[in-house]
């Protein structure tokens, strides 16, 4: 019998393939908007007036996202340095919390689809 590629992992490798990927985005997501964020609250207190604002946003922005991209793809690496081993324990109680809310979310989904569908 052939095993489905990408399978295994028992329940935590079935979770993931389903749940995983999307909370993985939105961690590098909400990081990437956490970076720039701060950028441009430094980038606000930096500047001696609107005009060597405006000129520093041009000169850098594109330099800076392209840096807070990629930062945000290695999400875990940041998180780490930023807050140290308490780092896992926020990403793995949020990951708890987006597979109840999710499953919640899907449950209704498909409640209210068999109802339309006659199920």
């Amino acid at each position: 019998m052939a095993k489905l590629e990408g399978s295994g992992g028992g329940v935590s490798g079935k979770l993931w393939r389903k749940h995983g990927g999307g909370y993985y985005a939105l961690l590098a997501v909400g990081t990437f908007l956490y970076l720039d964020f701060m950028d441009l609250v430094e980038s606000i207190a930096s500047a001696t007036s609107v005009g060597n604002f405006i000129t520093s946003e041009l000169l850098t922005f594109a330099i800076q996202t392209f840096f807070n991209t990629f930062l945000a793809s290695l999400w875990p690496v940041v998180w780490f340095a930023g807050m140290g081993v308490g780092a896992a324990f926020w990403a793995g109680g949020g990951y708890l919390a987006w597979t109840v809310f999710l499953a919640v979310a899907l449950s209704r989904r498909e409640k209210k689809l068999k109802k339309e569908l006659g199920l």
